[in-house]
């Protein structure tokens, strides 16, 4: 069954994967045009009767073509490395892969793997890329009934079916590596530059810009890259996070209303939004802090999951997400029962994501 999305969500898509992209072509460009005599020495090697013109497209395109691949594998690895998610195989978790692959026939889909976290807090999420996959913790497995569970599942199976899982994985690479570097025993302002200032010191050093001899230029130089390295990717991230902000709104409503159409459960997703979000509020205060921004923004609720408190906290840390209040979405579910029970709609009874 292919997919329905509104209209917001599509455009909010269209654009956030339209900022990823430019981000990419700003790189990959920089990058190409710095090795432009390396270029241009194989383009002759190889292909000396192509113009340049089609040469250079041709390779940009190729280029970003393995650099949006490699983030996307990349994100998904980070996103799951973070979060310390063990992978369910159907003998670990029978009940729960059965509930998965039955939902997924709904959708005439390929069911996701199965994730767990092993964490008080009640949350879930999905990754997309090839080889999708739904997370859960321990928490939310034990907290909530039969029909809320798979409302839950088909809220994240939403997430899948419409992409914006996928877009929502990709976005979290950039900004990850703007602000939050996995470096061990580093304050968190410096973690964020190094990777950029790498980028950028290499860049310098290949365009010649400094004297590779000269140990006072070199550490000029790198000074210069740590500084600006970190603020260049903190360019590149910001409309990334801006347009992701503006998608998470519209693809939790839709996901919402996708999940509730497919089960037919409207109420069952509305009960466990209200449980795990009361579950959460009423947790001690370490659970109520994200283990990390890259996975909260892909998160069922606007919470992470806990993490250890001595995990430092200085620095600015860039936001992806900005979940719809959970009242508000417990309306529009309640909509959406209403609308069921009316018959106003013949569509509103079949299992698409709208």
């Amino acid at each position: 069954m292919s997919p329905h999305r509104p209209t917001s969500l599509r455009r909010r898509l269209a654009a956030t994967v339209l900022a990823i992209v430019v981000a990419n072509v700003v790189f990959v460009t920089a990058l190409l045009g710095l090795l432009a005599p390396f270029v241009e020495r194989a383009r002759g090697a190889v292909a000396p009767a192509v113009p340049g013109v089609v040469w250079w497209t041709v390779l940009v395109g190729l280029s970003l073509s393995g650099l949006l691949a490699v983030q996307l594998r990349t994100a998904r690895a980070m996103a799951l490395s973070r979060a310390d998610v063990t992978r369910l195989s159907a003998s670990d978790a029978p009940e729960l892969h059965d509930r998965v692959e039955r939902l997924s026939a709904l959708l005439d889909r390929q069911p996701p793997a199965v994730g767990l976290i092993d964490s008080t807090t009640p949350n879930c999420f999905s990754v997309g890329g090839g080889d999708p996959m739904i997370v859960l913790s321990s928490g939310l497995r034990e907290q909530l009934t039969d029909a809320e569970l798979d409302a839950v599942l088909a809220h994240e199976l939403a997430h899948l079916q419409n992409r914006d899982a996928t877009v929502m994985t990709l976005a979290t690479f950039l900004p990850a590596l703007a602000s939050d570097r996995p470096v061990a025993g580093l304050p968190r302002w410096l973690r964020a530059n190094l990777f950029g200032g790498a980028v950028l010191f290499a860049l310098i050093v290949a365009a010649g810009w400094t004297d590779p001899t000269s140990p006072v230029s070199l550490l000029v130089a790198a000074g210069l890259s740590l500084v600006l390295g970190g603020v260049g990717l903190g360019v590149l991230a910001t409309p990334v996070v801006y347009l992701t902000h503006r998608l998470s709104r519209d693809r939790e409503f839709a996901a919402d209303r996708a999940g509730a159409m497919l089960t037919g459960e409207p109420e069952a997703l509305a009960s466990a939004l209200r449980k795990l979000d009361d579950a959460v509020e009423s947790s001690p205060e370490t659970d109520l802090r994200s283990m990390d921004s890259l996975v909260e923004g892909l998160c069922l609720l606007p919470y992470g999951f806990s993490r250890d408190e001595s995990a430092d906290d200085d620095g600015l840390t860039i936001k992806l997400r900005s979940h719809p209040p959970t009242d508000r979405r417990i309306e529009r579910l309640q909509s959406v029962a209403a609308e069921l029970e009316g018959g106003e709609d013949e569509s509103l009874t079949r299992p698409e994501l709208s």
